[in-house]
């Protein structure tokens, strides 16, 4: 651009009409502020375009981000989705054992043992957040231009997230607990209990108590954090759609 002026400047010259070295100081001031405008107009001129460049380099990455990280979060809710329920079921389990166990008398121990076998399944969820975390490290997640979106995403990774791994890890340690003694009272090979007297100890249903307790905790961070998941996705599509 500044070369282009410069042209315009030496076929002016060229022609005569910026006059002689000898013109008076009024007009030689008035020739020099205007090669200094033009100057000027070819820097904003190129740092304008230069602006824009850089414009549509960030739009191109945000586009890319959100539809990378939407598929991130979606395989995390199917994740979370199916956790969830894999912890609603060993929660009904210990309720209904629980309520087996008021009443229950030697007889009904093949129905415990089925009831009981449902309370192992279980597992925590740690999520998947390469997406996010390249945009972090790149510093470019503070670029996004919706801002509601931009706290919504890192409110997702940095609370919903963090919490529910802190917890998990709490549930983890319960059920290893559980399971450094559980081989004295249930045999893994035949999925049974062995021993009804210990199903009748308070031993026992102290451990269910407990196990069920923290369930609870961790399935309601769980439902919480499937309700955040999908309302991003949500909120995501509709940008992407926005702005295509």
């Amino acid at each position: 651009m500044i070369k282009f002026f410069r042209h315009i400047r030496q076929n002016l010259l060229a022609e005569g009409k910026t006059g002689k070295p000898a013109l008076p100081a009024g007009r030689y001031f008035k020739y020099a502020i205007g090669e200094i405008v033009l100057v000027m107009i070819g820097i904003l001129l190129a740092l304008q375009i230069n602006n824009w460049n850089e414009s549509q380099k960030m739009n191109k990455w945000e586009h890319r981000f959100l539809i990378d990280l939407k598929n991130e979060l979606e395989v995390n809710l199917n994740q979370l989705e199916e956790i969830n329920n894999r912890h609603k079921s060993v929660g009904n389990a210990c309720i209904e054992l629980k309520s087996l166990l008021n009443t229950a008398t030697i007889k009904e121990k093949s129905k415990i043992d089925s009831v009981y076998s449902l309370t192992l399944f279980q597992t925590t969820f740690f999520p998947t957040t390469g997406v996010y975390d390249s945009g972090l490290s790149a510093g470019k997640i503070e670029n996004i231009k919706n801002d509601k979106l931009k706290y919504d995403i890192m409110n997702l990774y940095n609370h919903y997230y963090k919490r529910l791994v802190y917890n998990g890890a709490i549930l983890d340690g319960v059920i290893g607990n559980i399971d450094l003694d559980r081989d004295q009272y249930f045999d893994r090979s035949s999925w049974k209990l062995k021993s009804w007297k210990y199903i009748e100890s308070p031993e026992f249903v102290l451990k269910l108590d407990y196990l069920y307790g923290r369930n609870i905790e961790y399935t309601f961070l769980t439902q919480e954090n499937v309700k955040e998941i999908k309302r991003l996705i949500s909120s995501i599509s509709d940008e992407l759609a926005e702005n295509d």
